[in-house]
């Protein structure tokens, strides 16, 4: 049976969260600043780099000219509490941007949060000025201190210089350096991510309006059409079993009925857009769509059984029944913490990227594959994955971390394009606390230059050059 259809009927007898069509557009009246003042189609289809607008082709994402296209990156948060890229009040983004490529990397994937759409709408189509967001995430005194020093930095900006007017700014800048913007939904709520008691673990959520996240991928969808550089988009990061609600069906047949309806919402507003789909249990399984499992019965980690599913005609997720079947990209993740991965050999970690979804490539069966429960069937169809998250501290640590450097190899041997954590070394807020600084970010915590200069020149530099990255 094909999944749109039974995944429907499915989720009416479960009551798991609920799929209804994308919210409609805001009116004319409504329609944010951004969209007034700016030509809505400069667009994704044009006949200069980055060629627009990408597909997949088998295993490959290729632009117009059928030329493969590989990224290496990095995470750029800004789905923290003031809902605006960290450290542009330590240097402007341009400066920012230029240390991104002098490392060689070609892609951003920026992280936000669905709140920052929420809030144009509370506001009746108006974006959140820059001061505003800092004053109501960091108080009066410190939100207007940073607000003054990121204007000192990008004097183009004032107080009254939006949220999405900044991401422009950052998305056409970095256009003119070949750089590849991705925006991806962090989270539903502006905070640290991610938790199973965030409450932005699962659809339906406490902090998780399946309705929103719908309303805010359809509005992030158009306003990338401004903007040739933003060929691609997430549906959601780290989807998770939620602890703070037990009436959430966390299983594969409510992960594909509500992020098929996101893919849906994405392509409906911006059908250039290539879309990344992420798994479960963090981003590390997307077993079931990659081997075309009965979705009722496919095993994952922590997954709310289905009691009736032997009895219930088999159900099966096959891409090509859907509109933008050429516009997914499978991503995944991986860290050392895993709770159910075993992340203590190569041989290990392969198997588990393969079983999990790297299969998708195409690629033979590792010999690891050997030890794990079920085995590693082929996938069931050529799909591109994407390595969107992994990371380390930034130091020495790097060249001894089993995960990081099986990571490494394993995306230099099959040509996988990544996106370690993260550009930040310090966070205006995080989980309470102001000028938090983090050791896994690659900057200083001042981001006046990096954290430690030997590994940027020794370990990421040649890893990136050895992707053949595709350029400007």
């Amino acid at each position: 049976m094909r999944a749109s259809t039974a995944l429907w009927s499915l989720c009416a007898t479960l009551a798991c969260a609920s799929w209804v069509p994308t919210t409609p557009a805001l009116g004319r009246d409504l329609e944010p600043h951004w969209q007034k003042r700016i030509n809505r189609r400069q667009g994704n289809s044009t006949g200069e780099w980055p060629y627009g607008p990408l597909r997949t082709k088998g295993r490959d994402i290729v632009n117009s000219r059928d030329e493969v296209v590989t990224w290496a990156g990095v995470n750029w948060p800004m789905s923290g509490e003031t809902m605006i890229p960290e450290g542009l009040e330590w240097k402007s983004a341009e400066e920012i941007l230029d240390d991104v490529v002098g490392v060689g990397f070609n892609f951003i994937r920026m992280g936000y949060a669905i709140q920052m759409i929420d809030e144009v709408y509370d506001r009746g189509g108006e974006d959140v000025p820059l001061e505003v967001a800092l004053i109501m995430a960091l108080g009066y005194e410190n939100g207007t201190k940073v607000t003054n020093e990121i204007i000192a930095k990008n004097p183009s900006w004032t107080r009254e210089t939006t949220r999405f007017e900044i991401w422009s700014d950052i998305a056409s800048i970095a256009a003119t350096k070949g750089v590849y913007i991705h925006p991806d939904v962090h989270v539903g709520k502006a905070q640290w991510c991610c938790s199973h008691t965030d409450g932005s673990a699962w659809f339906d959520d406490v902090h998780f309006n399946a309705t929103h996240w719908r309303r805010g991928l359809s509005y992030v969808a158009s306003w990338a059409q401004d903007h040739r550089n933003v060929v691609s988009m997430s549906l959601r990061n780290e989807l998770r079993e939620s602890w703070n609600r037990t009436d959430l069906y966390y299983n594969w047949a409510t992960l594909i009925g509500n992020m098929s309806a996101g893919a849906d919402a994405v392509h409906a507003a911006n059908p250039d857009l290539l879309i990344s789909w992420s798994g479960m249990q963090y981003d590390q399984d997307l077993s079931a769509l990659t081997t075309r499992a009965n979705v009722l019965t496919a095993p994952c980690y922590k997954c709310t059984a289905i009691r009736d599913a032997a009895r219930r005609d088999p159900v099966y997720f096959d891409l090509a029944d859907y509109p933008w079947a050429d516009k997914v990209v499978w991503e995944l993740h991986l860290y050392p913490m895993s709770e159910d991965v075993d992340t203590g050999t190569c041989e290990a970690i392969e198997a588990a990227l393969y079983r999990n979804g790297f299969r998708a490539l195409g690629m033979d069966a590792p010999p690891g594959c050997d030890i794990l429960a079920g085995g590693c069937a082929p996938a069931q169809r050529l799909t591109p994955v994407l390595f969107s998250e992994f990371g380390n501290a930034q130091d020495a640590s790097l060249y001894n971390s089993t995960v990081q450097n099986c990571i490494r190899a394993y995306t230099q041997t099959h040509g996988v394009s990544w996106m370690m954590w993260s550009l930040a070394g310090s966070y205006r807020i995080r989980s309470g606390v102001q000028g938090f600084v983090d050791t896994w970010g690659l900057t200083n915590a001042d981001w006046s230059g990096w954290k430690d200069p030997e590994t940027v020149e020794g370990y990421w530099k040649p890893w990136v050059k050895s992707m053949n990255l595709t350029t400007g």
